[in-house]
């Protein structure tokens, strides 16, 4: 199965295709480029794909409805299966031990979760970057991960509209902020 996977939720736009656990291709266009202006180059030809995975966030919230609607629409116009896994989760898919994966939240925020070997061990919490005790594993979400995130929901899947259009972004709000201790 090939899994054409995409990421929105920092200001670099990640797109790959993978076969299995094989990464067949892989891209990060950075900024100042935004997602929605190099989405439609950067996820080369839709013919190869089998299915579709998206990064659901938390990040930016342009960035994550841009990345959530291109892949809808993919997968409602080639009637694909879709499926959606957290950002930060890719960020710590494949280190092992206990690391915080972050990303950049707004006004010196952090979008930071806890994972030991690649698995959450708390919630998603919004943190002031200064005030965070831990080194933060940041960069932008692998798409490669987000598709061996979503393989197996999408192993053996079809189209499902209900299913495609129920997949919703992780908006996080958070406010006041407070940093894991």
């Amino acid at each position: 199965m090939r899994v054409l996977a995409l990421d929105t939720s920092t200001p670099s736009t990640t797109c790959a295709l993978i076969e299995e656990d094989r990464v067949i291709w892989e891209k990060v266009v950075g900024p100042p480029q935004k997602a929605g202006d190099v989405l439609p180059g950067a996820l080369g030809d839709l013919g190869q794909a089998d299915a579709i995975a998206v990064g659901l966030g938390p990040g930016s919230f342009t960035g994550l409805r841009v990345g959530l609607a291109a892949a809808k629409t993919i997968a409602w116009a080639r009637r694909l299966p879709l499926a959606g896994a957290s950002s930060l989760q890719a960020l710590a898919f494949d280190r092992p031990g206990r690391v915080h994966a972050a990303t950049e939240a707004r006004k010196n925020e952090l979008f930071v979760q806890e994972f030991e070997d690649g698995q959450p061990r708390g919630p998603v919490q919004v943190v002031m970057a200064a005030e965070f005790p831990h080194t933060p594993l940041m960069g932008p979400p692998p798409a490669r991960n987000i598709a061996r995130l979503c393989l197996s929901k999408l192993r053996g899947a079809s189209y499902d509209a209900a299913a495609c259009f129920a997949l919703a972004p992780d908006y996080i709000q958070g406010f006041p902020a407070r940093a894991l201790r």
